[in-house]
């Protein structure tokens, strides 16, 4: 019996802004049977820095001018769904920009991600999905006493996972990459993770990867937690906010804040 038998999915269409760019069909998990946990759900967050990228220069001002053999190489923290990689991968298609943007999760996401990556390909940019365990890369341990009644599972490994579409990248390790785009949607709402998630982004963006670009968006729920978060983000990276006017008129708001952030 296949992952998906006897499982209803919803279907949720991503459309650009240019009609020339072919919809996404992202599906998610409302039943909660493949057991994504919040993974399995589109979060607003990502569609307003999905819509932010689509208005922004931030893509474009990552490819070096009159280079043309170079590759983007574009990495996503708790990919979930997929949605913002899969749409940053589909506005890199449509530019004529070669790419390749690995979406990271925890192991249970995994199905429900390399099934949406299955749906939506990006002709010219390569989508990998890849198991990532902040814990396991960064060393650092999730804070025990905080970590009761959350949503999240450090069993992943650092491997990718065993289908047919990452097979071929075993042995890629994602630290030994020069990442031009790191991407982090709606990923610190457990404050359990922070010291991993922090380490995490240090052992995968090093002091001296300045071109760099790490995109930070979130929603406020604790603003008192959400801060220790940047005030620890704030030793190694350096940030500022995106401004409404910069963002997508028609998907922003005052709940949803959007960082630029570049290593010191």
């Amino acid at each position: 019996m296949g992952t998906f038998d006897n499982i209803t999915l919803a279907s949720r269409e991503y459309e650009f802004n240019s009609p020339s760019i072919e919809p996404l069909e992202i599906d998610e998990d409302p039943s909660g049977l493949l057991r994504g946990g919040v993974g399995s759900t589109i979060w607003d967050a990502a569609i307003v820095l999905a819509k932010y990228f689509e208005r922004s220069n931030t893509l474009a001002s990552r490819t070096p001018s009159g280079i043309a053999e170079h590759t983007l190489h574009v990495l996503e923290l708790g990919s979930g769904t997929g949605i913002v990689g899969l749409a940053v991968a589909r506005m890199l298609s449509a530019k004529g920009v070669k790419a390749k943007v690995f979406l990271t999760d925890k192991e249970n996401c995994m199905p429900l991600l390399q099934r949406n990556i299955g749906k939506n390909p990006s002709k010219g940019v390569d989508v990998i999905a890849q198991m990532l365990d902040w814990e396991t890369v960064s060393g650092a341990k999730a804070k025990s006493d905080d970590a009761s009644g959350t949503d999240f599972d450090a069993t992943a490994t650092q491997e990718p996972a065993s289908s047919e579409e990452v097979s071929n990248k075993s042995s890629h390790r994602l630290e030994s990459v020069r990442w031009d785009i790191v991407i982090l949607s709606d990923c610190i709402w457990v404050t359990a993770l922070y010291p991993p998630l922090i380490d995490t982004l240090n052992n995968l963006i090093r002091s001296s990867d300045s071109g760099t670009q790490l995109v930070i968006a979130y929603e406020k729920r604790n603003f008192a937690e959400e801060m220790e978060f940047f005030a620890m983000l704030g030793k190694t990276f350096r940030f500022k906010d995106v401004k409404p006017e910069e963002q997508d008129p028609n998907y922003q708001s005052e709940d949803i804040y959007l960082f630029l952030c570049q290593h010191q």
